[in-house]
């Protein structure tokens, strides 16, 4: 059994000792793959995360869809392993969970349904889609009902060959880093035994 916890341990490690001009690179490759991509050219509505520190910048891809016309919604943490998404207008951001900026609590409530398009963060994606996240498992419960269509955002240099999964994890659809765009065949979902 591998030990998530020293997994986590040294993608982060990874994540600090990436270069400054290699972040920013990376942050412009991705949201110039993302902002093309037709699903979310074609989506009703963005349900992205809002970064800090060094994860896939996405202040300019939340910028660019409201540009766009689109409703973007963001995560908002209660607590346990449970999230929602809210509405993101022009009311300003609160500290939600970690300090990470959420919308307020009277802001929409939406849920992501087919058509729509949700980007996921992770530490690190494995090439079947499969992520490394932070180890809240909010966003692995949140996947587990839905029907929007699922983007990774990853660099390059945290991409993992693999990466250990279980029955209940869910791969995204799609994994976008900064040199390549990676549609990903689902695997059919095995039964409870």
């Amino acid at each position: 059994m591998v030990d998530k916890t020293a997994l986590r341990a040294a993608f982060r490690r990874r994540l600090t000792e990436l270069e400054a001009a290699y972040l920013s690179y990376s942050n412009r490759e991705i949201c110039s793959r993302i902002v093309s991509l037709p699903e979310l050219l074609s989506a009703n509505r963005v349900f992205p995360y809002y970064s800090v520190g060094r994860e896939v910048d996405t202040h300019e891809i939340i910028r660019l869809c409201r540009a766009m016309g689109k409703p973007v919604a963001l995560p908002v943490v209660l607590g346990g392993g449970i999230m929602e998404y809210a509405l993101y207008d022009d009311t300003e951001l609160v500290p939600g969970s970690l300090n990470i900026p959420q919308p307020g609590q009277h802001s929409e409530k939406l849920f992501p349904e087919a058509g729509d398009i949700i980007l996921v963060p992770a530490l690190s994606f494995d090439q079947k889609g499969y992520r490394l996240g932070q180890g809240g498992g909010y966003y692995d419960r949140f996947l587990a009902g839905c029907q929007a269509f699922t983007v990774g955002l990853c660099r390059e240099a945290m991409l993992s060959h693999r990466l250990p999964h279980e029955k209940h994890d869910i791969p995204v659809k799609c994994l976008v880093t900064e040199k390549r765009i990676m549609r990903l065949p689902q695997e059919p979902q095995r039964e409870e035994e």
